[in-house]
């Protein structure tokens, strides 16, 4: 994920932040800044280098909780996080499907994917959807995405269920 933010006093900031490991990368006008350190609780420092001397940039905070840089007591929002109705929708698909694949009577009716295997095949949709949610802006068109993609998991959970059932039978 590529952020991009201009700011009056320190001019383009871009960060760049990896979906799987949270590491991020921070450029302030084209010029990469040398991280400090390892990460910490969701936080990496970075030295940036100014005609006054080096500053310390600490960078925190992730997609869903959004992210912030810290510069000399100043806080610049970099990008603000997923919104409440983003991470209910997220959350609640992937419990009714977690729910839905582990009881053998729902099962019986529509065959979905439960357990562990389900379990992570679910959350890595829900995550997904989150992505897909953020990149729209209205809250109508949120909420038929986050549906759209509701069954968009449901019917591959479906199509893994009956392809496992087929494998096993």
């Amino acid at each position: 994920m590529k952020y991009s933010v201009t700011h009056d006093l320190y001019g383009q900031i871009e960060c760049t932040e990896s979906f799987w490991t949270s590491k991020k990368a921070v450029t302030i006008n084209g010029v990469a800044l040398k991280q400090v350190g390892k990460m910490k609780r969701g936080q990496m420092t970075y030295e940036y280098e100014t005609e006054e001397g080096k500053k310390q940039v600490i960078a925190k905070g992730s997609f869903t909780s959004g992210i912030q840089l810290l510069i000399d007591g100043e806080t610049i929002q970099i990008d603000k996080g997923a919104t409440l109705l983003e991470k209910i929708f997220c959350i609640f698909m992937w419990v009714i499907l977690l729910i839905w694949g582990s009881s053998t009577y729902l099962c019986s009716i529509i065959p979905t994917m439960g357990g562990g295997i389900g379990g992570a095949m679910n959350g890595v949709l829900a995550l997904t959807t989150l992505l897909v949610m953020k990149s729209v802006k209205s809250p109508a068109s949120k909420i038929i995405v986050g549906l759209a993609m509701f069954v968009v998991t449901v019917m591959i959970n479906v199509a893994v269920a009956i392809a496992f059932l087929m494998f096993i039978l």
